[in-house]
């Protein structure tokens, strides 16, 4: 095995977004049961909450398992070395806008700061991934798996026009208020259709990841 620390990293990262996937279909959930419920319907309400905390705490398990899939990938990939203190930055961001949000002193600052540090701690999140795509291609190049090399960047380009798109279109609706019904229906369908390419750049991704972890034992 020529990278066992990229390989290692490589499957930690994998077991970390399977972790995610499944916490946001519980998230899902629990938002679906929170939605139905009626304020007298104790159960149910004490269900979504449970299912929110089981999300919650997979959120903390899904980032210690990335942070350490990361740091030993950085060992034989800078590109892995990046993304990990783009976490890093990303998880600093977030943390400082938590503390600012909940001090008396700071709390009352305007929205639009608290919307900037988000913005940026999703940049970061979005950076990591290509990071990870273009760390995994450039080791399959270093192993003479050309295609495999090929693909990770095409996926990489993939994403980054799939998320331009659903910035557009996520923006849209801000202006439904100024054009006419069937445009707003298009608006609606172009959403849907982008939310649909989010899913499947997203399975193609973990399909890749576990495709590169058979590549990175040789």
């Amino acid at each position: 095995m020529k990278f066992p620390s990229a390989h290692k990293g490589v499957k930690l990262i994998f077991i970390a977004e399977i972790i995610a996937l499944v916490s946001a279909v519980i998230a899902l959930i629990a938002a679906i049961i929170v939605s139905a419920a009626t304020s007298g319907n104790a159960g149910l309400n004490a269900t979504a909450t449970t299912l929110t905390l089981v999300s919650g705490i997979a959120g903390i398990v899904v980032f210690v398992i990335e942070l350490i899939g990361l740091f030993a990938g950085a060992r034989d990939s800078k590109e892995f070395s990046i993304a990990l203190w783009l976490v890093l930055i990303g998880v600093l961001v977030s943390f400082t806008s938590a503390i600012l949000q909940t001090v008396e002193a700071t709390k009352g600052l305007s929205p639009v700061l608290f919307a900037a540090l988000a913005t940026v701690s999703t940049v970061c999140d979005f950076f990591v991934v290509l990071c990870v795509l273009f760390g995994i291609a450039g080791l399959a190049e270093r192993l003479g798996h050309d295609a495999m090399a090929e693909k990770g960047r095409r996926l990489a380009f993939y994403i980054i026009f799939v998320y331009a798109i659903s910035l557009i279109f996520g923006l849209m609706p801000g202006f439904s208020g100024y054009v006419n019904p069937g445009v707003r229906l298009l608006f609606s369908i172009f959403g849907i259709a982008a939310a649909v390419l989010e899913i499947v750049v997203y399975v193609s991704t973990l399909i890749y990841l576990y495709r590169s972890i058979g590549m990175l034992e040789e």
